[in-house]
């Protein structure tokens, strides 16, 4: 499902990938999305996981494995940066 947003150069609210997985929109996000993002980092990929989004901010939740409720100014620019490597990525 991710990488087909990455295709589409789309994110995904937490909500929306829940319902598609029988996840509650609050989680438990943390330990599946961690878990992928060491999949696709160690394989040399870009952070796939950057693509679930808040709907209030747009963003992720965390970024670089630390809290982003709100994302400081730092981890806006590393999730921005982060989303259009992947977007780069999977967009052929």
């Amino acid at each position: 499902m991710l990488r087909d947003r990455a295709q589409q150069r789309r994110t995904i609210y937490y909500s929306e990938l829940g319902a598609a997985l029988g996840i509650p929109a609050q989680g438990p996000w943390k330990p599946i999305l961690d878990e992928i993002s060491r999949e696709e980092t160690s394989a040399g990929r870009p952070d796939i996981t950057y693509l679930v989004v808040s709907k209030t901010t747009n963003l992720p939740g965390q970024i670089g494995f630390t809290s982003a409720k709100p994302p400081s100014a730092e981890q806006t620019k590393r999730a921005l940066e982060t989303i259009e490597a992947v977007f780069d990525h999977y967009h052929e």
